[in-house]
């Protein structure tokens, strides 16, 4: 039999594994999440950060995306003096859509619906089917530019020529695009292009 003294030697060692290995297991994890967002940060380069962008061409119309800064507006307003379209849309919320850069001339404003890039799209295609639009220049933000050249690809019912805005960001706000971008590609998978359904009433 051991005596209380042996006990508490044996046992002692054993304890003192534990914090070592809880902290090997938290190192491994951290390891492993930091891997995670390398790899995710990497992959998302060539759509988020540094996406594939389109010469400007002859069109129908020049469609400022949301949210509509006034870096999107002028540069879609330089798009429209330059000739490239007759006419600049902006996509502006309801709450904004007297403003004055929806008054200049050969511009005007409309309220997507639903108030997404699929709504900016859809108005798109309701504009090609009124009008006989073919192309469309699509102005917007470089985190945004490959996914809505995904959904008006989709949902547009034109060809796209997508120009894409280099805005400054922080790294914070850069991870958040990643994730919201992201969470928007899934969405539009899943949705599809279905217009919204009618309000009762």
């Amino acid at each position: 039999m051991l005596d209380e003294g042996q006990a508490t030697s044996n046992t002692g060692p054993a304890r003192g594994l534990r914090p070592g290995r809880r902290a090997r297991l938290a190192a491994a994890w951290v390891a492993a999440a930091l891997t995670f967002l390398l790899v995710a940060a990497l992959a998302g380069l060539p759509i988020y950060v540094f996406p594939h962008t389109d010469r400007p061409t002859k069109a129908d119309a020049v469609i400022v995306l949301g949210p509509s800064s006034r870096q999107r507006i002028a540069a879609g307003t330089r798009l429209v003096d330059a000739g490239y379209a007759p006419r600049l849309f902006i996509s502006m919320p309801a709450d904004k859509a007297r403003l004055s850069p929806c008054r200049q001339p050969n511009a005007g404003c409309f309220i997507p619906d639903p108030s997404t890039t699929r709504g900016e799209a859809l108005f798109a295609l309701e504009q090609a089917r009124a009008h006989g639009w073919s192309k469309v220049v699509v102005v917007t933000g470089d985190s945004h530019i490959t996914r809505a050249r995904f959904i008006f690809g989709r949902c547009g019912g034109v060809n796209p020529v997508m120009i894409g805005i280099s805005e400054r960001r922080t790294l914070f706000a850069w991870g958040y695009q990643y994730v919201y971008q992201t969470a928007g590609f899934a969405k539009a998978l899943i949705v599809g292009c279905a217009h919204p359904a009618p309000e009762d009433g």
